[in-house]
């Protein structure tokens, strides 16, 4: 009975704990703390006598996940240099682990053409983007990531194209972010090796986990150049408030390849009223409502100025969009 009663106590101490908010559970090296009590009568009075507290302290899980974080496969032309894959590393584990990188673009499966690795680099700023000069390298074995649990960090990996890629062509990009406390079978116990002296068990993931971007060839160069000037009611040329503000969208294609069912959207700015009946296709006027033209102001998107370009080449003109706001 007392037996029942200690593992009884156990569970419901450990549901307690479950509010708590970790990638695995408890935090490795929590003690679970508890004792059980007998309460009995003996004669007239009433007698309690406790057990010994029981201590169970919480081993470390090795788990992490790596997960690709560009929207869309990323646009590149044969010969480009230093194009960024954009990944997501992050400690699923209970505790903290630091993690070994590893980036491959060779032979893996689906790649239309293989990419050329250059090396691996932390986004330092943020953005998603290769800055030569800001984002730090990774050096393996002297800034391997180290994290706490729940905690992440975005790598970029670097390719340079090949030349030889056709339009459509995939190119396929690896990383993995193994732990370096241990990795192997689920289930794998590393002794002492976790927080605190606790044991290490490795997670469900293996302590090792792999996600792979793309890379899409696209031999037409599209170029999208936005301008605008100023009237204001003076006579001048002042953006001030009542001024009314011309913009002008030029969109030009260039190289072979196609720009297939090519859609400009363009969300008005804040502070501003678009003026009624100024969109303009290449000096063709188009109605503000969704109909059968080319464009349409808020109804495909509240707020946003849309216009299809259907599919565009190199001898395609240049397409020209306009329309005019007011600074409010």
């Amino acid at each position: 009975m007392r037996k029942m009663m200690l593992v009884f106590l156990t569970l419901v101490l450990l549901a307690a704990s479950a509010g708590e908010v970790f990638a695995a559970g408890t935090a490795a090296g929590t003690p679970i703390t508890n004792k059980a009590t007998a309460t009995y009568t003996v004669g007239t009075k009433t007698v309690t006598q406790d057990s010994n507290t029981n201590t169970v302290t919480v081993a470390q899980i090795l788990n992490v996940t790596v997960a690709w974080q560009d929207a869309a496969d990323v646009v590149v032309h044969p010969g480009d240099t230093n194009k960024a894959l954009l990944f997501r590393v992050t400690n699923t584990g209970n505790g903290p682990d630091s993690f070994t990188l590893a980036g491959l673009s060779t032979a893996i499966p689906g790649s239309s053409f293989d990419p050329t690795l250059v090396d691996l680099y932390f986004d330092t700023n943020g953005n998603g983007q290769y800055d030569a000069g800001v984002d730090v390298q990774y050096i393996p074995g002297t800034n391997d990531p180290s994290l706490a649990a729940d905690a992440s960090v975005r790598i970029l990996v670097i390719n340079n194209i090949p030349l030889g890629p056709a339009d459509g062509d995939l190119g396929k990009s690896r990383l993995t972010a193994t732990s370096k406390i241990g990795h192997g079978a689920a289930g794998l116990i590393i002794a002492g090796a976790g927080v605190s002296g606790t044991d290490a068990v490795v997670g469900s993931t293996g302590a090792s986990a792999a996600s792979v971007g793309n890379y899409v060839v696209s031999n037409v160069v599209v170029s999208i150049t936005k301008t605008s000037t100023v009237d204001d009611q003076f006579g001048g040329h002042e953006p001030v408030p009542g001024a009314t503000v011309h913009y002008t969208i030029e969109v030009v294609v260039s190289g072979s390849g196609t720009a297939a069912s090519m859609v400009i959207t363009d969300p008005l700015p804040a502070n501003t009223a678009y003026k009624a009946g100024t969109l303009s296709l290449n000096a063709g006027g188009l109605t503000d409502n969704l109909d059968c033209d080319a464009g349409d102001v808020g109804h495909t998107t509240p707020g946003v100025i849309t216009v299809n370009l259907g599919s565009l080449t190199s001898a395609s003109p240049h397409q020209t969009i306009k329309f005019d706001v007011t600074l409010q």
